[in-house]
């Protein structure tokens, strides 16, 4: 539970908390700073800290026009406890997940521009040197001016930083279904943009079929690994839109030998498989 007495204490800046959401990583909480409408993350106690300083390190380094900017982090004492935590702007909207259960096959030209969005975003974390690691409709926001938003920088990869994850680890830092092969079987040399490219393919492909391709019709989790790792997913067929499709496709290739080697040259192949023009 969330103390808001000591809260309201300790961020006396902040008016008109309430809870929105918590994990088992963070609680988030709602507010307003100076007239405008914020979110306060709250890092819950055990959680690693370096991890969380790269979180918040990696988000207020990055230019990119779709993910929300850092406005405040540090730590804070919330009554006997000292947290980390981070305030970002407040977007008010809902989750893709949220629209995919409500309409599991969008139009295609919004699936369209959802790719173009990821990808742009990709670029601007290529250039920052990190990969997001956990691109999936959960981390991807709609604003209610249908603006698409990506959040959730938790397991952020910093690229020119020593790995915090140990080697010795069978399994990476990933969500099952949307993670890459070599995410998952934590191969640390081949994670990087190629990386965030696939989970942005699974994404298009759910999209697109109306199913999360890799938990359709599995009976357990190590069904679901085996077919990241094992199997390419069946190819889709869209007479109107096929170049689009068979990039999707490429995106969802089990080796990251196959894909894009970088999140440029996937942008380039996308607006040449659509002639998209630049998303707004």
């Amino acid at each position: 539970m969330i103390d808001l007495a000591a809260l309201r204490e300790a961020f006396a800046e902040l008016e008109n908390l309430a809870v929105l959401a918590e994990s088992g990583q963070k609680q988030v909480l709602r507010a307003s700073r100076a007239g405008t409408d914020v979110v306060l993350k709250l890092i819950k106690p055990g959680q690693e800290a370096e991890a969380v300083q790269r979180e918040i390190q990696a988000v207020a380094n990055l230019n990119c026009d779709y993910v929300p900017q850092v406005l405040d982090s540090g730590k804070r004492k919330i009554g006997s406890e000292e947290r980390l935590f981070i305030v970002e702007p407040y977007i008010a909207g809902e989750s893709y997940r949220q629209q995919l259960q409500r309409e599991p096959k969008p139009p295609l030209d919004f699936v369209v521009r959802l790719a173009d969005v990821l990808l742009r975003a990709c670029c601007d974390f290529e250039a920052q040197g990190i990969v997001h690691r956990d691109l999936k409709p959960e981390n991807l926001l709609i604003g209610v001016e249908g603006k698409i938003w990506i959040i959730d920088f938790g397991i952020v990869r910093v690229l020119d930083a020593t790995s915090i994850t140990p080697t010795h680890r069978a399994f990476g830092k990933f969500t099952l279904g949307y993670g890459a092969p070599e995410q998952m079987r934590n191969l640390k040399p081949q994670i990087d943009a190629r990386a965030d490219l696939f989970s942005i393919g699974v994404i298009l492909y759910e999209s697109l079929c109306g199913f999360q391709p890799y938990y359709q019709g599995k009976h357990d989790q190590m069904d679901v690994v085996r077919h990241v790792t094992d199997q390419d997913l069946t190819p889709l067929v869209l007479p109107q839109a096929q170049g689009f499709v068979d990039f999707v496709m490429v995106l969802c290739a089990r080796f990251a030998s196959r894909r894009p080697q970088t999140a440029r040259q996937a942008l380039e192949w996308f607006l040449e498989a659509t002639n998209a023009t630049p998303a707004k």
